[in-house]
């Protein structure tokens, strides 16, 4: 039997031993087969492989990619308070609901009503007459013109509801038309003086005013006629004024 000889490579310096079965041109088949025969150790069970973990990170990576929904608010707290009950709400309303009624009577008073229908009446309109009450009987007192107004005053305070009697001490003054007349032409003859004063060229003007029974009389010296028109107008305005007499007025000559 012939043993293998060894040789030695001059350029490598490697030695490699030549085999007088196989030919040096099969070792590189005869070393991969030789690869493939070897049995591999089986992987105990529950390791995982190489390939595992990707595969388990794809699941993952999918999820990531889908779009978060919005989270709801969070509820506030309730109040640890317990609810009324319908039963409760009824027994607030019904308290509740006489206060309501009694802020909605209306607050009068009987003197009070007397004394404005009195003034409601224009016969009686210009006197000034006091009321006074005790229980449902009415107590007038004050002054007239005449017994006929003294018992259109009784009348018309008897009319009033709540009123039972009526104790009528008004007094009987014949002359008191004229002196409430004479009175109104002083109001009268006041306001028209005001009214003057708000005026330059009525003020420049300085009339003389004077009022009979409502009318108002003008007197004085102007050097113009319209001055004298813008004087009735002004004095037309007051209240109570019944017409402007300006004949009295005379316009300065030329000279």
């Amino acid at each position: 039997m012939k043993r293998a000889a060894t040789v030695t490579h001059p350029m490598r310096g490697r030695s490699h031993v030549s085999s007088p079965f196989f030919p040096r041109r099969l070792y590189p088949t005869i070393a991969l087969c030789g690869a493939l025969l070897i049995p591999t150790a089986p992987l105990p069970a529950g390791e995982p492989t190489g390939d595992a973990p990707i595969k388990a990170q794809k699941p993952a990576e999918k999820e990531s990619k889908e779009p978060t929904l919005p989270t709801k608010p969070a509820e506030p707290p309730r109040s640890k308070e317990p609810e009324e009950g319908p039963a409760k709400k009824r027994e607030s309303a019904a308290q509740e609901l006489p206060s309501k009624e009694l802020s909605k009577t209306p607050r009068t008073s009987l003197i009070l009503r007397v004394k404005l229908a009195l003034m409601a009446t224009p016969q009686l309109f210009p006197y000034d007459i006091d009321v006074e009450q005790s229980d449902h009987q009415i107590t007038l007192t004050g002054k007239v013109a005449d017994e006929a107004e003294k018992t259109a005053a009784a009348e018309v305070a008897k009319s009033v509801d709540g009123v039972a009697t009526v104790n009528n001490k008004l007094e009987v003054v014949p002359q008191l038309k004229q002196a409430l007349a004479r009175k109104r032409d002083e109001v009268i003859t006041q306001y028209v003086k005001e009214r003057f004063a708000k005026s330059t060229t009525l003020t420049a003007a300085n009339f003389e005013v004077k009022t009979e029974n409502g009318v108002v009389i003008l007197a004085g010296v102007v050097r113009f006629q319209v001055i004298i028109l813008e004087a009735a107008e002004t004095a037309r305005l007051v209240p109570g004024v019944k017409a402007v007499q300006t004949d009295k007025v005379r316009i300065e000559e030329k000279e």
